[in-house]
């Protein structure tokens, strides 16, 4: 008598031999039946072996309408004059009257587990991963694998422990440990039937099915493998791959390779064992096809909490664009009072939206706004829009509201636009509805227009440029100049004979102005210089022409209105780098000595008569020690006859190229007294410059620091006219603290800054980062911007509450808020966008 063991190897093997002889679409031929061999009847003879014969899966195609046997028929193997020995065998041994009985007639008593349990079960998560919750981060399109064409009939693959064939209803019974593979689609169950003629399959008992990244699994299940349609009970469901997402439900449907419908659902994108937020609706339909969730009937809960109910719900379940109303932003201030945002997004095209954003403030009105945005192969443009028809805090403004235009274009390999337009109705708008420090201290909007053409070793730029003055303390006269045009040619240094390099820059403006003088200005600079470098440094002698040439407006009078100059300009640059092997606490390491001269002479021209369209004092640091020029643009060439001596070293970590440490001091020293000012102020005679130096030192794995320091050697007074002091803590994302000092004592008020700024962001638990930033003004004595509050959650699941204190303007009181967001993976954001706050307020913060 055989053992169970042998039973179930023996039923392997002859469920392998009888589908290979049924999946023969073009052998079958009539015979009668015979009693010895395991196919010619509804029960199977299994044999009575000493050693189980073992076979490989063996894979078959379905049957089609033109090859299904008739009534009677008996299917052998395609090649019957080869007869199998393992047949042959089977032939001899005697029938053990082993009967299947078809799943559906031994039906089981429905065991019904709770959606929770099921959402849980070990079957959905065997062999996955869980590395994030919901969408995968960078994913915006969860495709679905694509169905074979009508015509491509797929090979099946099936095992089971015991195997029953019915000739007659070409009928597949199967029982303990089946097995059913079909390309990339598997079933597993404890016992199944499969229907030869309509590729149905019904299976019972532990049934777990598995799509492309998704996986289905049920008490019972009906699924044809030619539609690939299916019907599960007592389902529990799990999505993978590009997507984590889990759930349950009294019944599914799988109605294609991209849709699948479930009934009385529980939706989550937790991670099993959590229950932090779950979605319960009477009707839930995922599409990977157009990655959106839609919900009938649908309950928020929050920690088995019932916090939210609507009837319709449609939520994303991928990164992709859809239509709809996005998440509400809520909040409250003492500029707009209570604030209510309702955004709508509308997908106009593949490459078009827009959202339209209706803004409800107590204490203002109904402010309307909207975005829109187009995305082609040559052109990129966003316009932004706000009108607040009437302002109920300030009735006599009238309409205000806010425009800002971007735009970029390439035509071509050669051609480029580019656009930014920003304007507002009046000058406080920003500070009554802005709510972060870089917009409220915003003093001048710019309003730009580029056209670019590239050619071969030379560029030309067409622009037109104006500013829209927002601060009210800057006088009219001291207001920016537009650029109504500016046109730029540039020559890009082009080898010569000898290895001289020739470059050319051309501008033509005329500078705009209701309340200064204005008028035109021509520029022209050629220059040739001699590079000559090495590994172990640099020498570069260089000689230029400055040409400029005004035709002014409203000139003031005794000056001449066309003043024209011609100044020349020779410079050498010269660098040496000496390297040495040196040990840096334990750690093998390059150490570098790299003194560095710069001599500039440019003569001296009296520039007085100029106007200041563009030009300021050039910023003192270490970098500008080695610029020709002491001001930014044309129109002060600065007389020069100085030198400069500067002196760096470096540590660099031989192991990964890391810059362990770097410091840097420089000095100019001036042969002549510097007649150029930017207004009539006497000559300056000092013999040389204030010391500039910088350091940078990473003092720790965890720790870095950086310093700028500007010493004035000939001030008793103030000599310190420039400290730096930066200290950063970051081992890994969750935790950052940042420390700095600056102090600025600049050349006019305006200028004078004396800070401290303290940013942090530190797990206090698990689950709890607490992040905070205090900007504080010594020179004032007063918080220019704080803000402190907590972040709670984990992978599925994020809530910020923050609460803000800022100083929009220095002659206003400061405004404070309470701002509140909450994030659930997968499903979308809550409340006030206060991941951009922290991202602008704390360097290095990183949302989980």
């Amino acid at each position: 008598m055989p053992t169970l063991a042998e039973l179930k190897y023996s039923a392997r093997a002859a469920a392998l031999l009888v589908l290979a002889a049924a999946s023969a679409p073009g052998g079958a031929t009539e015979s009668a039946p015979n009693a010895a061999d395991p196919a010619s009847g509804p029960s199977t003879s299994l044999p009575d072996t000493g050693q189980p014969p073992r076979a490989s899966r063996t894979a078959f195609l379905p049957a089609t309408p033109e090859h299904t046997p008739t009534d009677g028929a008996s299917l052998t193997p395609s090649r019957p004059a080869e007869r199998d020995a393992a047949l042959a065998t089977l032939e001899q041994q005697g029938a053990q009257g082993v009967t299947l009985a078809p799943p559906d007639e031994t039906p089981l008593a429905p065991v019904v587990t709770p959606v929770e349990q099921r959402a849980d079960d070990r079957r959905l998560h065997l062999d996955l991963g869980w590395e994030y919750c919901g969408p995968a981060p960078g994913v915006t399109n969860i495709t679905p694998a694509s169905p074979p064409p009508e015509t491509q009939r797929l090979p099946i693959e099936i095992t089971a422990d015991l195997v029953d064939y019915d000739r007659e209803r070409d009928l597949i019974q199967l029982q303990g440990e089946v097995d059913i593979i079909q390309e990339s689609r598997r079933l597993r169950a404890e016992r199944s039937r499969y229907d030869r003629r309509t590729g149905d399959v019904s299976a019972g008992g532990s049934v777990a099915l598995d799509y492309p990244e998704l996986r289905v699994i049920g008490e019972r299940a009906d699924y044809n493998l030619e539609t690939k349609r299916g019907h599960l009970e007592q389902a529990g469901y799990r999505m993978h791959g590009r997507a984590n997402l889990r759930g349950a439900a009294t019944e599914a449907w799988l109605l294609d390779a991209e849709r699948s419908r479930y009934r009385d659902v529980l939706y989550t994108t937790c991670p099993p064992g959590s229950s932090a937020w779950s979605l319960r609706a009477r009707d839930l339909e995922l599409n990977q096809g157009t990655g959106l969730g839609v919900a009938r009937h649908a309950r928020l809960r929050l920690w088995d909490v019932p916090v939210l109910y609507t009837p319709y719900l449609a939520f994303p379940i991928d990164g992709r664009r859809r239509s709809g109303f996005l998440i509400p932003t809520v909040g409250t201030s003492e500029e707009t009072g209570f604030d209510l945002t309702i955004p709508y997004y509308w997908n106009i095209a593949p490459n078009m939206d827009a959202t339209l954003t209706p803004r409800l403030m107590s204490s203002r009105g109904l402010m309307l706004g909207a975005e829109f945005r187009h995305l082609s192969p040559w052109q990129r443009i966003e316009i932004d829009g706000e009108l607040l028809p009437s302002d109920q805090k300030n009735e006599d403004e009238g309409a205000r509201g806010a425009l800002r235009v971007t735009q970029s274009a390439w035509l071509g390999t050669r051609w480029s636009t580019a656009i930014d337009y920003a304007s507002v109705s009046d000058d406080r708008y920003l500070v009554d509805f802005g709510n972060r420090l870089d917009v409220t201290s915003l003093r001048n909007l710019s309003q730009r227009a580029d056209v670019l053409y590239s050619g071969d070793g030379w560029w030309a730029l067409g622009r037109v440029q104006q500013f829209q003055t927002v601060d009210t303390s800057i006088a009219p006269a001291n207001r920016p100049y537009g650029q109504l045009p500016h046109i730029e040619l540039n020559l890009s240094p082009a080898p010569q004979v000898g290895g001289l390099e020739y470059d050319f820059k051309a501008q033509y403006d005329y500078f705009d102005h209701n309340a200064a003088v204005h008028g035109s200005r021509l520029v022209a600079i050629p220059s040739l210089r001699w590079p000559l470098r090495r590994s172990f440094g640099h020498l570069i002698p260089r000689a230029r022409l400055y040409y400029t040439q005004y035709d002014l407006v409203d000139q003031v009078e005794g000056a001449d209105s066309q003043p024209s100059h011609l100044i020349p300009s020779v410079d050498l640059d010269g660098k040496l780098i000496f390297e040495r092997e040196a040990d840096w606490f334990g750690h093998e390491t390059l150490q570098t000595l790299e003194p560095r001269l710069y001599y500039v002479l440019t003569a001296h021209e009296d520039q007085s008569d100029n106007p200041r369209f563009d030009t300021t004092a050039l910023d003192f640091s270490f970098a500008s020690l080695f610029r020709s020029n002491r001001f930014t643009g044309y129109d002060r060439i600065s007389d020069e006859n100085r030198l400069t001596l500067g002196l760096t070293s470096r540590t660099i970590a031989n192991r990964d190229g890391d810059e362990l440490f770097r410091a840097s001091l420089g000095q100019v020293y001036y042969f002549d007294e510097r007649r150029v000012q930017l207004d009539d102020a006497t000559p300056e005679d000092d013999v040389s410059s204030s010391l500039a130096g910088e350091l940078a030192a990473r003092l720790h794995k965890d720790w870095t620091a950086q310093v700028g320091l500007q010493w004035n050697p000939h001030d008793d007074g103030n000599a310190w006219e420039k400290q730096i002091l930066q200290l950063r803590y970051a081992p890994d994302r969750d935790r950052l603290i940042n420390l700095a000092y600056r102090y600025n004592l600049g050349t006019q008020a305006s200028e004078e800054y004396e800070d401290t700024d303290l940013a942090f962001q530190m797990p206090i638990g698990p689950r709890v980062r607490v992040v905070g930033r205090w900007l504080y003004s010594l020179l004032n004595d007063q918080t220019v911007e704080a803000f402190a509050g907590l972040e709670f959650g984990q992978c599925c699941w994020r809530l910020r509450v923050l609460g803000q204190h800022l100083k929009r303007d220095a002659d206003q009181p400061a405004s404070t808020s309470v701002m509140l967001q909450l994030e659930l993976a997968g499903l979308g954001s809550f409340g006030n966008s206060i991941d951009k706050v922290l991202q602008r307020g704390i360097y290095g913060y990183q949302p989980e």
